[in-house]
């Protein structure tokens, strides 16, 4: 009998890693715990979820087959949009650094001031990071620095292949790829900010 690693049977599932240890742990797929706490899934186990003929009525309903493509789909539709963001970041930035190499001039730098840019191209976490940034700002009562959210990707280019949202403080890139904890938030425009 051939057995497959939770990430395998997702795979093969088309379902992800959280997905398949979720049904491991409702009892909806079968597995083997090794001494380390590892999970194996029989072959036999995956073939019973792929096939309809053999799926018992009461364990996958079309409806619940249904629910399952339809949690999938907006799983990869949410990463299709974020990468898809992160390459046109990536490729403009590549493009203006072939445009400055090709130049042979440096791109201009804004003069240091209190500011600070959210990057991103108004996506949810992007318009949570400004937000949460003008709060916290307000809590610091730091009403001298002006927070701007960059939706221009040239201009979000201009500071690398960076993943959205970002955080520029001062010009310089100090958060990319996520919203941190209001803490986490507070205590890194502090250490800026001074």
């Amino acid at each position: 009998m051939t057995y497959l690693t939770v990430s395998q049977a997702a795979e093969r599932l088309q379902l992800s890693v959280p997905t398949i240890k979720r049904y491991i742990y409702d009892g909806r797929l079968q597995s083997v715990k090794l001494p380390g706490g590892q999970h194996r899934i029989p072959e036999s186990e995956i073939e019973r979820l792929l096939s309809p003929d053999l799926v018992a009525e009461e364990e996958a309903s079309a409806e619940q087959r249904v629910e399952v493509l339809e949690r999938w789909l907006t799983e990869l539709q949410a990463d299709v949009e974020r990468l898809s963001a992160a390459l046109t970041v990536m490729s403009r930035y590549c493009s203006r650094v072939t445009e400055r190499d090709l130049e042979g001039t440096e791109m201009a730098q804004a003069p240091p001031e209190a500011r600070i840019q959210v990057l991103g191209p108004g996506c949810r976490r992007c318009n949570e990071l400004h937000e949460l940034t003008v709060a916290v700002l307000g809590e610091m009562g730091r009403a001298d620095v002006t927070v701007e959210h960059t939706r221009d990707l040239d201009a979000i280019a201009a500071f690398g292949p960076v993943m959205t949202p970002g955080l520029v403080i001062n010009e310089a890139l100090v958060l990319a790829g996520g919203v941190p904890a209001r803490e986490d938030l507070r205590e890194l425009l502090e250490g800026h900010l001074g």
